[in-house]
């Protein structure tokens, strides 16, 4: 072969050009052991059988020349524990195969390395530190589009030699009459693949795009607890990412964290939501604006596996959409809203959320000591206080904003008919969380229209604010703080800010509903697409997502992920989020630096998830003069950190022991003072 051109490639097979839909290859002996209790073969647990495969392979390697066995010599092994018929233990072989063969796809990034290197040679060689069988391996290198005639395949089994001791690499070498500089190998394990020919003269690529990463193997670790469910999203958010095609580096990031940390949180939340609607036989689910608009389209994906007969429907709506029409009194629920505290609070925030215009508004404000020149001061926490204090005892502004939320109740009365919402039909509602206040409001419009309450399905629950109760149900899938149940005994802001972040859609925020000149109602939109997100990257970032949820749907070789509750598998998407917000990475963080978070209901500014430090801000935390120096209340902390200047990151240890210390002075002064 040297004599028709001088360079020949080789290439590992395993995790280089094909891959698992489990991101371990045991797993694939747990998923026999299943199979194999349903079909009767075997009269124990999967998961012992699991073991049994694995200890006789290590069992096996003790009798053979360097350590390699073939299948046939495992299953004597196994036979020889088991104690079962010949005839079993050849159905439990082939089972071996026929599972490895509904697992296994290719890595689309190899398809271009292989290409690469058959223009250097029309033939390659393939080498497999492995145990199946040669031919079952060329089979599958054929039916994935690898194999030509004229290549050659070098097993470990077959040959008793391996690529780790280097005499693999050497039987193909002298087969093949090249010189060890001929040869360029490509895998993705570093001491066999890289270091060992590297130590042969042969020429070597570290290809490891499919190895897991630090999220895939959380997922992994974590399959013994979920009957190897978390190792099968593993895989598939492998599958997914491998699967993309970035145009840049940023995009690339944005789809693992998409495809790895996004994907099974949300997977697991939306399938949950089906499986609770299916047990209370739910006519319908609407997903709320804007956070419903990723999981919808999950649900779409899901919902023929789950429960087909149901109906998903998004509805277009938000906090400003629905309280001012849901709102029947004015008590303290109201004044929470309406001085909900963001970061940025104007007379203007609060006029929008009245939906009082500058006509209307004028004469009342100026009479109050705010003449209009004042209204887009953001106002300091002591001026809203002083601003809601005047507001709750002026009568007249109270009947006007009753008489606006009565205008707006008949236009949404009309637009929730024409979602079929009022007709008496038992329906979900889905809203990522956290108090479950768009819920309240519109089963505040439904006590005045008549009809039922709906069931609301909830990532996360926290207590509603100002004594507030929900009339229908409200249940969640990660904590519950009203049930008193779940992973977290009170609010984790940590969820509440990324749970945003990968719900966010690609439309403007709901302002309003317009009553068309034939009865239709349109709804309102702030803008018609989230430009800010769109630019950072959302478009990628769904598509990933998805990507994932139809890898799933179409390439899970079980139905078990969908029958079995994903509430099993909190504590493996707990600690796989916890991973990534608590440690990112400096690539993580920057490609998150333009990615927009909306403070304001009306939206009528936005911060980035992860804003830097700025120096100001720090220096004032330390000297007491701010209660914290995050740009706003929803930074993403650890990844803020990560992007700011080499000045703040020496100087904020430093602050913060400086604020330490100023709050034990206050504290040893006001006990001096208290001790006089």
């Amino acid at each position: 072969m040297s004599q028709i051109l001088s360079q020949i490639y080789s290439f590992d097979i395993f995790d280089t050009l094909l891959t698992r839909l489990v991101s371990e290859p045991t797993e694939i002996f747990r998923i026999c052991g299943d199979r194999a209790l349903h079909f009767g073969w075997i009269n124990f647990t999967a998961e012992t059988f699991q073991k049994v495969r694995i200890n006789a392979e290590g069992r096996s390697r003790l009798f053979y020349e360097a350590g390699e066995v073939t299948l046939d010599e495992i299953y004597r092994e196994v036979a020889n524990t088991l104690e079962i018929s010949a005839e079993t233990i050849q159905k439990l072989k082939q089972l071996e195969l026929d599972v490895e063969a509904e697992y296994l796809v290719a890595v689309p990034q190899a398809r271009q390395l292989l290409e690469k290197a058959r223009r250097s040679h029309p033939h390659v060689l393939f080498l497999s530190d492995m145990y199946l069988p040669e031919a079952f391996l060329e089979e599958q290198l054929q039916q994935h589009g690898f194999w030509q005639t004229g290549d050659r395949l070098y097993v470990s089994c077959q040959y008793r030699k391996s690529k780790g001791s280097g005499d693999l690499f050497l039987k193909a070498i002298a087969d093949s009459q090249l010189r060890p500089q001929d040869l360029t190998h490509i895998g993705n394990s570093w001491q066999p693949d890289v270091a060992k020919p590297r130590a042969l003269g042969i020429k070597a690529i570290h290809f490891d795009a499919a190895n897991p990463n630090r999220y895939e193997s959380i997922l992994q670790e974590n399959a013994r607890f979920t009957n190897g469910i978390t190792s099968l999203l593993a895989g598939l958010s492998r599958y997914t990412r491998l699967s993309r095609e970035p145009k840049t580096s940023k995009e690339a990031i944005i789809g693992n964290i998409a495809a790895s940390v996004a994907a099974p949180i949300l997977t697991a939340y939306t399938i949950w939501i089906l499986q609770q609607a299916k047990a209370r036989q739910l006519a319908r689910i609407y997903f709320l604006a804007r956070d419903g608009e990723i999981l919808l389209q999950i649900a779409q994906e899901l919902a023929p596996k789950i429960y087909p007969e149901v109906e998903l429907r998004y509805l277009y709506v938000s906090r400003q959409a629905l309280r001012m029409p849901g709102l029947t009194k004015i008590d303290k629920a109201f004044w929470e809203w309406m001085f909900d505290d963001t970061d940025i609070f104007s007379i203007n925030s609060l006029l929008a959320r009245m939906c009082l215009d500058r006509t209307t508004a004028e004469e009342i404000f100026t009479s109050l000591g705010y003449p209009f020149e004042l209204w887009q001061k953001n106002l300091s926490a002591q001026e809203r206080i002083t601003l809601r204090t005047k507001l709750e005892r002026h009568a007249p502004l109270q009947e006007l904003v009753l008489q606006i939320a009565a205008q707006k109740r008949e236009v949404l009365k009309a637009y929730l008919q024409q979602e079929k919402m009022l007709d008496g039909q038992a329906f979900g509602l889905v809203d990522v969380g956290w108090r479950g206040s768009l819920q309240i409001s519109l089963e505040n419009a439904f006590a005045l229209f008549g009809t039922k309450n709906p069931v609301g399905f909830y990532f996360a629950l926290d207590k509603p604010s100002g004594g507030l109760k929900h009339r229908g149900e409200a249940i969640a899938f990660f904590f519950n703080l009203n049930h008193a149940v779940g992973l977290r005994n009170d609010i984790d802001y940590r969820y509440v800010s990324a749970m945003e972040v990968f719900c966010a859609g690609c439309e403007g925020t709901t302002l309003d509903y317009a009553l068309q000149a034939d009865g239709s109602v349109v709804p309102l939109l702030k803008h018609p697409h989230n430009q800010p997100a769109l630019t950072w990257g959302l478009e990628f970032f769904q598509q990933s997502v998805i990507a994932f949820v139809r890898h799933l749907v179409e390439r899970s070789p079980t139905d078990l992920i969908f029958l079995t509750s994903p509430k099993l598998w909190r504590e493996a998407l707990d600690r796989l989020f916890l991973t990534f917000n608590d440690t990112p990475t400096q690539q993580e963080a920057e490609a998150f630096t333009d990615c927009p978070f909306f403070d304001d209901p009306n939206e009528l500014y936005h911060f980035y998830w992860a804003m830097p430090f700025r120096l100001v801000d720090v220096l004032k935390y330390a000297i007491a003069l701010s209660a914290g120096f995050t740009v706003h209340r929803n930074a993403w902390y650890e990844a803020s950190l990560l992007v700011s200047s080499p000045l703040v990151k020496a100087y904020l240890p430093i602050a913060i022991v400086q604020r330490k210390i100023l709050k034990r002075c206050k504290k040893l002064v006001m006990s001096l003072k208290n001790t006089k």
